[in-house]
């Protein structure tokens, strides 16, 4: 998991982990997840189950449905193109308010992420997983940078919404490169103040990583 809010409820708790195992595909758009095997899984009773169930509703990661139960929602391209579009602007105008104050406090942090995912796309073996959690990370950094809690806590509660787009958007070594390059321009952008250019690239990383998700989602659809 990234960084995040902290003292998470119990409910919290069991839906962090739920999401981290339906993002690693532990459960498959579809499937049905159990009351009951989760309560025994966390040795819990059912409330703090139900209420878990809830809040991945409410992050789009499961439909509650009448005598079913919780079923993990399907990736869709409508979603992407929504979540997506959403996301530029918020990412965009991070960029944009880190540039005006710049060099931003939290600066080295950004920079060491970003020779981070330099030196991954650099790997014979790259680490994908690795990328798309520092990529996401840097997001993070970039809203945090800007002293908004607001603007921090609307991007974080879309996290568990996006990485999954995220991950099939910089699934391939290619994407991760021009992605890397992309990062490292922002930086420049940044570093100078130049927020028009630095909102512009952000939105450019949202943007290619939804353009690839479509296109790979478009392609399942076709061979399914």
């Amino acid at each position: 998991m990234t960084e995040g809010p902290q003292a998470l409820s119990l409910a919290e708790q069991i839906a962090t982990q739920l999401a981290d195992s339906i993002i690693n595909e532990e459960y498959a758009p579809g499937a049905r997840i159990h009351e009951i095997a989760v309560s025994e899984q966390f040795q819990v009773s059912r409330g703090p189950v139900r209420e878990a169930l809830r809040i991945l509703e409410n992050a789009g990661l499961v439909s509650i449905q009448p005598r079913r139960g919780a079923i993990v929602t399907n990736l869709t391209v409508a979603e992407v193109d929504d979540i997506f579009e959403i996301r530029a602007v918020l990412v965009g105008l991070a960029a944009r308010r880190l540039a005006r104050s710049s060099p931003p406090k939290n600066l080295s942090q950004i920079e060491e992420r970003i020779a981070k995912l330099q030196h991954l796309t650099t790997q014979a073996d790259q680490d994908a997983a690795r990328y798309v959690t520092i990529s996401q990370e840097l997001s993070f950094l970039l809203c945090a940078g800007t002293g908004s809690e607001q603007l921090t806590s609307i991007v974080y509660s879309l996290f568990h919404q996006t990485i999954r787009y995220t991950r099939i958007g910089l699934s391939t070594p290619e994407r991760r490169q021009t992605s890397a390059k992309t990062w490292a321009k922002l930086l420049e952008y940044i570093r100078a103040g130049a927020e028009d250019d630095a909102e512009r690239t952000a939105r450019e990383l949202v943007d290619n990583s939804r353009a690839m998700a479509i296109k790979m989602l478009r392609s399942e659809e076709g061979t399914s």
